[in-house]
Order: structure tokens, then C-alpha cells, then sequence
């Protein structure tokens, strides 16, 4: 079993250490407000501690790339019909049927706002361990943190631009227990930081929204280990309680968080079958949606209380998926990346849209 890390990235110092074991369910305790996975304090700028979400070593077959040059899956680019670029039915600009519709998306979800042509706003590029910036998308402010927490991380080269990034190269090794190098995200929230940063709505009482739409598009021909995912943290108004995540690539080898798993599971209103992974990482509930290991996804527009509302049901019956907590502090995206070298590993687009009851 190994660790995946939920991790956190704190901006002045260090404050204990969190891992979202993958495959494994304890680490080290969690520190400060909110901690996450153990980084050294400091950092460039922001300098965060943390890392962001949970896996391990595991899975075995072979995963297909989920990038857009990629063969087997393509990329968040890719043609088709409905595709997020492509003159296709269904495609993501419009509201109402908006939704992923690319060859490699999860599928269309009905309602989602559609990606669009966003004006990116806030650019820069870092080869800093622990970095964080303010970004904006359609002039929503966001936070971009390069969050190499691993002990075993050793360089990158990441380049920003609103709420997109691209890992150039980034090089490191993951530790025996499974812990990834780092996860370079961009999120709004209470999340890794010791503040909370960006003015989505975030955080939010569940009574008090009505929709929480997040999309993302992820592309990279690099096959290697790393996963994409949603790192989305709930809790109180004034605590973090427990992790949801949502994997668009299980690599090759790893694995989220968790030693217990549903398959074949489907979510009321939105595409995709997915697998659950669930468990604790340092005692915190963690709850994982996956798609299959060699079948990546490289877009998806959901509803949040979806998946939240989904594990809270099962948990009538499983109590392994009950979700602490009443509010969606924050929600991030990114990627683990474990041992590399990595090459071109690119967020290409991600955004965050309440609205309130």
C-alpha cells in the first residue's frame, strides 16, 4: 500500500504532514489549519507545504497516455464529434448541452456552463519548489501553487497562464511509502495555503448552493506515472474534515487512496462509469471516483453535489463513504506526478462556477 497525498501547500510554514495514502491509510498527522502532506516550510514566494491528493503504488496495466497527441486516448483537443474545439454537435461553448464531448471526454453532462473561449489573466513561470500566484479566468480570481512537497522531488520547469499550466519537465522520485514528488495545481478556496485564495464562492455551505460546476481539460503525451485529478476538500466553515477526488488518469502502477473499492458505479445525472476507491488518510474519510486504469479522460464538466450527494448515499449502507462536513472548502486540480523524468504534462483549462440557492 502506498501513500497518496492530500496534501497542502502552507505559505509561511509547514504545519505537520497529511497523506491521502494511496493504497495505504495513515501517514503523519495533520498539521495546522487544515494541513496536508508533510513539505518542508517556505517556498519562493508562497512558499507552501503540502502536496494535494491521494495514491499509491498499485494498478498494473499499462495506462494509455490521456494526451492530446497521445494515440490511445487523445487529448483535450481532440476532434470528433461535439469535441471542445471541433464544430461538432455539443460542443462546450454553449450553455444548456454543454459538457466534455471530446473523443476523450468522460462524455456530455446536461447543463454544464461549457468552457467557452475564457480571457486567462496572470502568467509567469517557476522552477520553485514551493510557488503560488493569483491567476484569473473571465475575471474570476484563481490560485496557481507548484506544490513539489515530495522529499524525492528534485527540479521542474512550470509555466502558467491563468487557470492553465504546463509541467515542461519536472524529475524526482517517489519514496518507498508511495508519496508522489509533488501536485502542481490551480484552485479556489480554503485549500493547501494558510489562507484562502480566489473569489469563486468558495468555501460553501452545501444549504446554500444550488450548483457547483467545475470543468477541466488536461492534455500530455507523457505516459509515465503521474494521475489527474480533482483534489476537493470538505468540511465546516472553520475546519477541513474529509477529501473527494475525482481521477480522470489512474497511471500505470498507482493507485488513490483507500483499500476498499465498488466498481461499475454510475452517478445520478452525469456520464462515465467509475470505479470507487475509498478508506482514511491520517484518520480523514477520502473518497475517490476513478476511471479505469488505460481508459484516461481528458475533459469532464460535473456538478459537485453530484458526488458528494452520491457518496452520502451509498453511505446508508457503506459507512466507509460518509463525508464529514457541510461545506465545499475549496477544490483544486492538478497532477501527481510520481517517478519521473515528466515532459509536457499540460492543464489546459479549469474553472469553477456556483450559484447559490
Amino acid at each position: 500500500m502506498s501513500l497518496a497525498s492530500l496534501a497542502r501547500g502552507q505559505i509561511v510554514a509547514v504545519a505537520g504532514a497529511l497523506v491521502l495514502a494511496a493504497c495505504g491509510s495513515s501517514s503523519n498527522a495533520p498539521g495546522g489549519a487544515g494541513g496536508s502532506h508533510a513539505g518542508a516550510a517556505g517556498g519562493s514566494n508562497a512558499g507552501a507545504t503540502g502536496g494535494s491528493t491521494s495514491s499509491g503504488s498499485g494498478g498494473s496495466s499499462p495506462g494509455g497516455a490521456g494526451g492530446s497527441n497521445a494515440g490511445a486516448t487523445g487529448g483535450s483537443t481532440a476532434g470528433g464529434a461535439g469535441g471542445s474545439t471541433s464544430s461538432g454537435a455539443g460542443g462546450n461553448s454553449s450553455t444548456g448541452a454543454g459538457g466534455s464531448t471530446a473523443n476523450c471526454g468522460v462524455g456530455p453532462t446536461i447543463g454544464a456552463p461549457g468552457f467557452g473561449a475564457p480571457a486567462q489573466g496572470g502568467m509567469g513561470t517557476s522552477i520553485a519548489k514551493f510557488f503560488g500566484g493569483d491567476v484569473t479566468r473571465d475575471g474570476v480570481t484563481y490560485r496557481f501553487i507548484t506544490n513539489w512537497w515530495g522529499q524525492g522531488w528534485t527540479a521542474a520547469n512550470v509555466s502558467y497562464n491563468g487557470t492553465s499550466f504546463t509541467v515542461a519537465n519536472a524529475t524526482g522520485t517517489s519514496m518507498p511509502d508511495g508519496t508522489p514528488i509533488g501536485y502542481p495545481a490551480t484552485y479556489c478556496g480554503r485549500y493547501s495555503e494558510n489562507a484562502a485564495h480566489g473569489n469563486c464562492g468558495l468555501p460553501a455551505a452545501f444549504s446554500t448552493i444550488d450548483t457547483l460546476w467545475t470543468g477541466w481539460k488536461w492534455s500530455s503525451a507523457d505516459t509515465g506515472q503521474y494521475n489527474a485529478a480533482w483534489d476537493i476538500w470538505l468540511g465546516t466553515a472553520t475546519a477541513f474534515q474529509s477529501y473527494l477526488m475525482v481521477w480522470l488518469r489512474d497511471p500505470p502502477g498507482r493507485q488513490p487512496a483507500g483499500n476498499n473499492t465498488i466498481d461499475n458505479v454510475t452517478v445520478a445525472n452525469e456520464p462515465g462509469t467509475w470505479t470507487i476507491r475509498y478508506g482514511t488518510v491520517n484518520a480523514r474519510p477520502i473518497v475517490n471516483y476513478v476511471r479505469t486504469e488505460g481508459q484516461d479522460a481528458c475533459e469532464f464538466e460535473f456538478n459537485v453535489m453530484d458526488f458528494i450527494n452520491d457518496a452520502q448515499a451509498r453511505s446508508a449502507t457503506t459507512s466507509g463513504l460518509t463525508l464529514p462536513g457541510d461545506t465545499v472548502r475549496a477544490i483544486a486540480v492538478g497532477f501527481e506526478l510520481w517517478t519521473g523524468p515528466f515532459t509536457s504534462v499540460s492543464s489546459d483549462d479549469f474553472y469553477i462556477k456556483l450559484t447559490g440557492k
